[in-house]
């Protein structure tokens, strides 16, 4: 009996270490991707931020929003594959519907949609979707990948 118990104990001990080291590591990805985040803002003008017209993009300006597009496209791909954290995706996705509604960022993503249609491009799966749907997640559909993704 006692071995039982040993084993047991050690069994949830090693659980709670796996489920602790995953959930670490979700937000260390997190973590990154916001870091990647900022750093494309702090190359915007405060104009091209608050979604402001009447001034010319330049050609730095206009790479990040292109970048942005990228990295967007890449939290949407890391949440399919688990890697990104329900409260996490909710803020992300709505603040990327949000800018992709605003210009010049809506006129960039017109541009790189039928740059992606043409083959020039990514093609920009997840960021199509929730472009159209501002409600899309990208979670995983597989019964095992959802219970990962929920421990």
């Amino acid at each position: 009996m006692e071995l039982f118990i040993t084993l047991v104990a050690a069994l949830s001990a090693s659980a709670v270490a796996i489920w602790q080291a995953r959930t670490q590591r979700v937000r260390q990805v997190e973590d990154v991707y916001v870091a990647r985040y900022w750093s494309l803002l702090d190359r915007l003008d405060p104009r091209t931020l608050r979604g402001l017209g009447g001034h010319d993009l330049g050609k730095e300006e206009e790479l990040a929003i292109r970048l942005y597009f990228r990295l967007s496209e890449d939290q949407a791909d890391l949440r399919a594959q688990s890697w990104v954290s329900d409260d996490t995706w909710r803020d992300w996705s709505g603040a990327i519907s949000s800018q992709m509604g605003r210009s010049p960022f809506s006129r960039l993503w017109e541009e790189t949609r039928e740059d992606s249609a043409a083959g020039r491009d990514y093609s920009f799966t997840h960021l199509r979707q929730l472009a159209q749907n501002a409600d899309y997640d990208p979670r995983p559909t597989s019964p095992w990948r959802r219970w990962l993704h929920r421990a």
